[in-house]
């Protein structure tokens, strides 16, 4: 039987739950709270009632009550007995009951077993079994010098129904090929146009916060504002222009497509924790409501993306790469990806394939895009030295000068919030890899393996 392996990052040493959740790597709420005397600042929002516990002593020693195991508990470890032989070995073993996949995103459930057991420990339910790792050095291992005997098992069984051969679901090979494809896309000149939209929507975005805050301020009034939310209206708005050529005007109303994406991200977490694929028995799309919702979910997405590459083929340009990456894309109507990927491809290109690279774009991009930007401000709210110390750097590259790619390029302590907001915070939290064989991982022996990357410094 194969392995899955589970990297995972533990969060901070203070974790609070998220004040609402679209997925189970969630960033938390933060609120923009400003007052009548006109300065603004950052407040952390949480509804958590509980703060997870850190055990210091060894768990045979401070043991807790073991909760009373119902029946799908007991059909679980049956399960695991039958399917591994019994033999799990010596390797720390969390004993979960099958209500710890419900309620709360489980990756705090596992970073609970993490501060329990250690940086590597068996996880089963039923027939489930993982490995989950928060081990930098196993992780490197799996991740890099042992690539070709992973794939991304699970991870790629949720996600293929929404992204197809897209690039995240992808096996090794096949992602070799799109991302040769893909890359020729992100040229210099195409960055350089892509800054114009990234400057009108964030433009977009501060105009919002700066009429709340005068709202405030006249109203002497604490103005409370989601940035997450907002931060991922802004990354749609910003995907959609650079990528399709669309405008899916989130800051104003929720189109259609926007419930869709939202829709099928729900089911993408509802699978990755249900306990029993019952989506994958016959007729299911028909027999479950949600089922049929994600279906209609994804037909909407599809025909956009099918729109979009209709319109676009149809007013092709056809030409080689050299050529097409030295056209003018700040004077060009159409300077989107999508429009370099088809004139790249001309009438060869594949309509499903493209459409899996842009579902993935959408899909993955705006949701690690705004947690990335909510815990870098997060981070620098918690930090008001560093938070000047950005703004000079902004006061003294770009001053009242509109961004371009070389000044942006000159941020070099923006670009280095950027990643250590990354680094302690990475988007994802967690990676899924299925072992392909018997495989020895160091300080470790399994044939079975799933795996959550980590960072070193939370360890």
């Amino acid at each position: 039987m194969n392995s899955t392996a589970i990297l995972q990052l533990p969060p901070p040493g203070y974790v609070v739950g998220a004040s609402r959740a679209k997925s189970p790597f969630q960033p938390p709420a933060l609120q923009l709270v400003s007052r009548n005397r006109g300065y603004t600042i950052l407040r952390y929002k949480s509804t958590a009632t509980e703060e997870p516990k850190v055990n210091l002593q060894s768990s045979s020693l401070d043991e807790e009550p073991k909760a009373k195991k119902n029946l799908l508990d007991k059909a679980s470890n049956l399960l695991t007995n039958i399917l591994s032989g019994g033999q799990l070995g010596s390797m720390p073993i969390a004993e979960g009951a099958v209500s710890d996949l419900f309620g709360r995103p489980l990756f705090f459930r596992l970073y609970d077993w993490f501060l329990e057991l250690g940086s590597a420990y068996k996880l089963s339910f039923g027939p489930k079994s993982f490995i989950v790792i928060s081990d930098p050095i196993i992780a490197r291992h799996i991740l890099r010098e042992n690539t070709f005997s992973y794939d991304k098992g699970v991870l790629a069984d949720i996600l293929e129904p929404i992204m197809g051969k897209g690039l995240i679901p992808a096996d090794l090979d096949t992602w070799k090929l799109r991302r040769k494809v893909i890359a020729p896309g992100f040229h210099s000149a195409f960055l350089e146009a892509m800054i114009k939209v990234f400057i009108d929507c964030s433009e977009r975005t501060v105009t919002k916060f700066e009429k709340l805050i005068e709202g405030e301020n006249n109203n002497e009034q604490i103005i409370e504002l989601d940035l997450e939310a907002e931060f991922s209206s802004l990354a749609l708005d910003v995907i959609g222009l650079a990528v399709f050529n669309y405008d899916f005007g989130s800051f104003t109303e929720e189109s259609p497509v926007i419930k869709a994406v939202y829709g099928a991200l729900f089911e993408a977490e509802h699978r990755s924790t249900f306990y029993i694929p019952y989506w994958n028995l016959p007729f299911s799309r028909w027999i479950f409501p949600r089922q049929r919702k994600f279906h209609s979910d994804l037909k909407v997405i599809n025909n956009c993306l099918d729109e979009l590459i209709r319109n676009a083929k149809e007013t092709r340009e056809e030409a080689d790469v050299e050529k097409l990456q030295q056209r003018d894309y700040l004077t060009l109507k159409d300077a989107s990806l999508l429009r370099f990927l088809v004139d790249m491809r001309g009438a060869d290109v594949d309509d499903r394939q493209l459409r899996d690279d842009l579902m993935t774009m959408l899909i993955a991009g705006h949701e690690t895009t705004a947690a990335v930007l909510t815990w870098a401000i997060f981070l620098l709210a918690q930090n008001p030295s560093k938070m000047s110390k950005a703004q000079e750097e902004i006061d003294s590259v770009l001053g009242e000068k509109r961004p371009t790619l070389e000044r942006i390029k000159s941020l070099e302590y923006i670009r280095l919030i950027v990643a250590e907001s990354l680094r302690l915070y990475p988007q994802p939290p967690l990676l899924i890899r299925r072992s392909l064989q018997p495989d020895k991982l160091p300080g470790v022996q399994s044939s079975q393996i799933t795996i959550f990357l980590g960072s070193a410094e939370r360890i």
